[in-house]
């Protein structure tokens, strides 16, 4: 009977998880840590004890442990998520924002710092300038590095960001751009072009030296890349 029971949750979850109560979600959460056991008045006796989800996963697993039903390991589990959520909530407040080159420079820096392997990063941005993701996307040997663009479309698509800077290391130590780096900025500003994002900047840091950057240097004017994708978006300055 259970087991069923478990599908028919699983299936809310996955088509109509927005509408559970706060009691289904916590009964489902602990399908993965309580097997074959009805977990449903567990889940009522935790929300009976602590009063809400929130007050359940702001508690320490000591305190947790002590309802009916709860073990250790559901204790742990319990508090692990709570964990994860204080993190989350967190990092929305504290998110870092990339809105000029300074901080651009400083934390492309701080990613290629000691690496000997030439690696190539595209740093996904909201409207305001906010880091929404950092995506590795190609390594290679010591001085190159191929840009895979199927996984640079499939990133915009998943993350939708307002604009995209991409970044990679020269580890021979010069930041000069390469033809080879010419031709990679004109491949990715094809793909941005078609998913409708705009390419603020390329960079290229070494241990050596200020980054080299596309957009103060002007050399996407030189290259003849066109960065506008209708949105008349800007690039950091």
């Amino acid at each position: 009977m259970h087991e069923g029971h478990r599908e028919r949750m699983w299936d809310r979850l996955y088509f109509h998880g927005d509408s559970m109560s706060d009691h289904e979600l916590l009964e489902t959460l602990l399908f993965f840590v309580i097997p074959r056991v009805n977990t449903n008045p567990i889940a009522h006796e935790l929300l009976d004890r602590f009063g809400s989800l929130e007050a359940l996963f702001s508690a320490g697993p000591a305190a947790v442990e002590q309802v009916a039903g709860v073990g250790r390991k559901s204790a742990e589990f319990i508090y692990l998520v709570g964990l994860m959520i204080g993190r989350i909530r967190n990092s929305k407040s504290k998110r870092r924002k990339l809105t000029n080159f300074a901080e651009i420079a400083d934390f492309a820096r701080s990613r290629f710092q000691g690496k000997s392997t030439e690696l190539f990063e595209v740093y996904c941005l909201s409207a305001g300038g906010e880091l929404l993701c950092v995506k590795s996307l190609a390594s290679g040997s010591s001085s190159k590095v191929t840009i895979d663009s199927k996984s640079l479309s499939s990133l915009l698509v998943t993350v939708q960001p307002a604009s995209i800077l991409v970044a990679h290391n020269h580890p021979s130590g010069r930041c000069a751009p390469s033809a080879d780096d010419d031709e990679a900025a004109e491949k990715i500003n094809q793909v941005c072009r078609i998913n409708g994002v705009a390419l603020s900047d390329c960079i290229i840091c070494s241990e050596e030296g200020e980054p080299f950057s596309y957009f103060h240097s002007h050399r996407f004017e030189q290259l003849g890349i066109k960065r506008e994708t209708g949105k008349d978006r800007k690039a950091p300055q």
